[in-house]
C-alpha cells in the first residue's frame, strides 16, 4: 500500500543516485528550486562533508535553492548573480512532465526563467519527480512570466489566440507575486492536453512582454521518478 512516507522515501532515494551517480569533483552545478531538489542537496551535501565531493561550485536558481546550498554547505559559484556560459550539470524538479514527449510544466515557485537558463546552459541534467507528477500529456496550468507593462495586452492575446484562461498570480493577502526578477506571473490554462508542448512553448515565446513561459522542451538526460511505494524509476 502506498503512503505519503513512502513517496518522501521514493524521492530520497532519487536525490541520493543522482548526487552519487551523476556528481563529480570539480563540476560547476544548476541547482534547481522546490522540495524535490531539497532532497538531491541534501544527499550532496552529505557527500561533500564527508570528502567524497571536492571543490563543486553551485550555481542556485533562486534565492530558495541559494538557502538550500548554504544549509548544506554546498559552495557557491564565485559571481552567483550570473550563469556562466556552461555549466556541467543541472538538477531541478518538475510540476508535471510527459514522458513521451519527455516534456514539462514548472513555475510553480515562479523561478522558471532562471531555471530554463540553467537547465539549457548545462551539458547534462537530471529531473527528481515524484510518480504523481507523470502524465501521458501535460494537461496542468501553464505559468508565464510577464513584464508589468504587458499584463493586460498579454491576457488579450492568450484570451484571443489560444482561448487560454490566465490568472494573475497573487500572494495569499492578494499582493501581486513577483518573481525575482521583478516581473508578474500569469498562471494559463490551455484546455485539456497540451497536444504540441513544443509549439505552444514557441507561440507563446512570441508575444511581446513575454519573458519567459513554463513548458519546458530542453533536453533531458534522465528522469528519476519516485513510486509511492518507496521505488525508483529512472527514464
Amino acid at each position: 500500500m502506498s503512503s505519503p512516507s513512502k513517496t518522501e522515501d521514493g524521492m530520497i532515494l532519487a536525490g541520493k543516485t543522482i548526487a552519487e551517480n551523476h556528481v563529480q569533483n570539480d563540476m560547476v552545478l544548476g541547482l534547481g528550486s522546490g522540495s524535490a531538489v531539497a532532497k538531491f542537496a541534501k544527499a550532496l551535501g552529505e557527500s561533500v562533508r564527508k570528502g567524497s565531493l571536492k571543490d563543486l561550485a553551485i550555481v542556485p536558481s533562486s534565492m530558495q535553492a541559494w538557502l538550500l546550498a548554504r544549509e548544506n554547505s554546498l559552495p557557491l559559484y564565485a559571481d552567483s548573480a550570473h550563469c556562466p556560459p556552461a555549466l556541467d550539470a543541472a538538477v531541478d524538479g518538475a510540476d508535471q512532465i510527459a514522458l513521451a514527449s519527455r516534456s514539462m510544466i514548472k513555475g510553480g515557485g515562479g523561478a522558471l526563467l532562471r531555471e530554463k537558463i540553467i537547465l539549457t546552459s548545462a551539458k547534462h541534467s537530471y529531473i527528481l519527480v515524484d510518480s504523481t507528477k507523470v502524465v501521458e500529456m501535460l494537461n496542468r496550468v501553464v505559468p508565464i512570466e510577464v513584464v508589468q507593462f504587458a499584463v493586460s495586452t498579454v491576457q488579450e492575446k492568450l484570451q484571443r489566440e489560444f482561448k487560454a484562461e490566465s490568472v494573475l498570480r497573487k500572494l495569499d493577502k492578494g499582493y501581486p507575486f513577483f518573481t525575482e526578477s521583478g516581473n508578474i506571473v500569469l498562471d494559463c490554462k490551455f484546455g485539456e492536453r497540451i497536444r504540441d508542448p513544443l509549439k505552444l512553448e514557441q507561440q507563446l515565446k512570441s508575444i511581446p512582454g513575454v519573458i519567459e513561459v513554463g513548458v519546458f522542451n530542453c533536453k533531458i538526460d534522465k528522469f528519476y521518478v519516485g513510486g509511492q511505494d518507496g521505488s525508483l524509476e529512472s527514464h
